[in-house]
This record gives structure tokens, sequence and C-alpha cells, in this order.
């Protein structure tokens, strides 16, 4: 039986002890939901911070507000006194890194936002083609949100489209693991509009190349399981198929011959078609293992080619390094970054088309 008075003593316990808790009136705090870093004059930076405004008619709007510091906290620190409410971290939805910013690496920035407590690991982060600052700022997205619009233009991308999965998790996981170099989505102000380019590809902490929208598919392919995604390929007789992913995923093997590393990757995938037109202007039957095969050939060769512009770049976002050292006893990292650029990759694909239209 319960114990009603010790109950009654649990719950006032209970009850008080909620008061130790910090608490705080959403209006009258300043919620950053995005933030962005550029190079400024003098070994500077320049910080910028968007939040919303919450009003008493429940009406909101955003506001954008810019400093220039040494630090990401000096910057901070500007900030909130210029604010007439404490800003607070907790709703950060995005984080922005210039490509000038980028070039000379953002671990400083990102470790800021890793040991804030009240930041989670799913942040968005993204580089730039241009200025952080101005992206913000941009004349179309000044009556929403666009820190919100970013993070959301990104997630539906990775979610829908071909744009590989990255977030803050991700991107420290990848900076600290022997053998991987990191990746995020690069952006750019296009004629009024927020787009996604293509991704940028780090050595380290440091932006060094990025890889076009074109060769998403092949590299999503490569690093993700990947469920979702169009494609469309131009084949032999200029045949136009446009295939639909239901599913893929790549295995990595690694052999050691005299020596040294060699790698297979084996690329299987499922699709669906989606669009075929021939060539020729009439009805045409449906090829499928000839198709196949075409398909096949064109993912091999575009997969050999962004294998070879990471090594070109000494970048290793596929993981090649990490794979081999969990593989290998004797891994040695130096030794490693020698073999690297000449290393030996074979890639193998096996792609099935389902065909589901009445031209079979």
């Amino acid at each position: 039986m319960i114990n009603r008075s010790a109950f009654c003593l649990f719950l006032i316990l209970l009850l008080s002890g909620c008061s130790f808790l910090p608490t705080n009136i959403v209006n009258e705090i300043d919620m950053s939901q995005g933030v962005g870093y550029d190079l400024a004059e003098k070994k500077n930076i320049k910080g910028t911070i968007v939040f919303p405004i919450f009003k008493r008619d429940k009406t909101s709007s955003t506001e954008v507000r810019t400093a220039i510091g040494k630090s990401s906290k000096e910057i901070r620190s500007i900030l909130n006194n210029e604010t007439r409410y404490p800003l607070v971290s907790g709703q950060l939805r995005v984080a922005l890194y210039s490509k000038k910013i980028a070039n000379k690496g953002i671990t400083d920035f990102v470790d800021t936002l890793h040991r804030d407590p009240a930041i989670g690991s799913l942040v968005q982060l993204a580089i730039v083609d241009g200025g952080a600052n101005e992206l913000f700022k941009m004349k179309k997205y000044k009556n929403e949100n666009v820190s919100i619009h970013v993070r959301e233009l990104l997630e539906q991308n990775m979610k829908m489209g071909l744009l590989p999965q990255t977030n803050l998790q991700s991107f420290l996981f990848q900076l600290f693991q022997i053998g991987q170099d990191p990746y995020l989505p690069l952006i750019k102000n296009e004629n009024g509009n927020i787009r996604i380019t293509g991704m940028a590809i780090f050595k380290d902490d440091q932006y060094v190349t990025s890889i076009p929208m074109k060769d998403f598919f092949i590299f999503k392919a490569l690093v993700d399981k990947n469920r979702t995604g169009l494609r469309q390929f131009i084949l032999e007789h200029r045949d136009k198929i446009v295939l639909e992913t239901l599913y893929s995923n790549a295995k990595y093997k690694v052999k050691i011959v005299h020596g040294k590393p060699e790698f297979t990757i084996n690329l299987k995938m499922k699709t669906r078609l989606h669009e075929f037109a021939p060539s020729e202007k009439q009805r045409k039957a449906f090829d499928k293992k000839r198709y196949q095969k075409q398909v096949e050939q064109e993912l091999e060769i575009n997969a050999i080619n962004i294998v070879n512009q990471f090594k070109e770049h000494k970048v290793d976002p596929l993981g090649l390094g990490a794979k081999y050292k969990e593989h290998y006893r004797g891994f040695n990292e130096k030794q490693w970054k020698m073999y690297y650029p000449n290393v030996k990759v074979t890639v193998n694909a096996d792609v099935e088309i389902l065909q589901t239209g009445t031209i079979d």
C-alpha cells in the first residue's frame, strides 16, 4: 500500500526541485537559429547571426546581426551587447562558412559548436561560395527565416535527392577518424536564389576541392546507402533513360598485394525505369540487359574518375584509409599517405533495372 505522506513529501521535493532548473520565456530571449562566418580585414572574422523576433500579437520576424572580432566567442559577446535579450544557442539549426574561411580551416568554429551543451549534434553545416553574411541578408528571404530555409533545403535534398547525409556529428566523426576526410554541401546565391551547387571536400579541416552536382549520384552511392534520387543517362546512339534509385549499397574489399593495399568497390543498385527516350523517333522495345550493362559501365567510369580526382588532391572522403586500417594491423598513417596517390581502386557495378512501364 502506498504511503501517502511519503508520496506527498516526494511530490513537494520534486516540484520544488524544478525551480532550480533554468527557465526562459520565449519572448525574453533571442534564440540564434543560424550563424555564419566570413573573413574580414586585419585577420579578423565577420560573424553573422540570425534569430527570430517574437511579438505579443503572435506575429514574428527575423533579425540578422553582424559583428567583427578575433574569434566566434568574441563575436558572440559583441552581439550580446547589442541585443535586447540574451542570445541563446539551443535552437541553432545551421552554421555557414565562406569558402575563403574554409580554405584556412574551420576546426575552431566547429569545435565551439561541439563544446556548447545547448547545441545538438544534428546542426547542418555548409560552405558558401561567396559570403555567408550576404547570403543571410538576401532580399528574397527578408520576410522569412533564412536559416530555417537553408536547413530545410539541405535536409530535403539529403532525404529525397542526391545530396549525401551530413551534419555536425558526421563532420566531426570524419574529421577525427584516421583515414578519412570530411565533406559538406556547397551552396551559393545564384540569381537571387539559394542553390546547392556542389560538395566541398576537405583535407583535415581545410577546404581543398569540390565535386559538381553531376557527380552527386555516384558519390552518394559510394558513401551512403541510397534509396532515393533520379539520374539521367545518355547511352549509346544517344538513347536516354532516367533511373530512380530504389536501393544502393557499396561494399569495399581490401587486399594486400606485395605489402600494399588494393581496393575493390562492389556497387549494387536496384532502380526503376522512370523515363525511356530512344534516339530513333519510333516505338522501340526496351532491352533491359543491354541498358543495364551500359549503365554499369558508365557508373564504373564515373566512380573511377571521381576517385582519381580525390587521389590527385590527396583527399580521402570515401574513407579508404579507414577501411585499410580496419583490415590491416600493420597500418601506418604516414606510409598510407605515401601509398594513397597511386593506390589501385577497382569498381564493379551491378545494376538491376525494374521495368514498370508498358514497353518491355
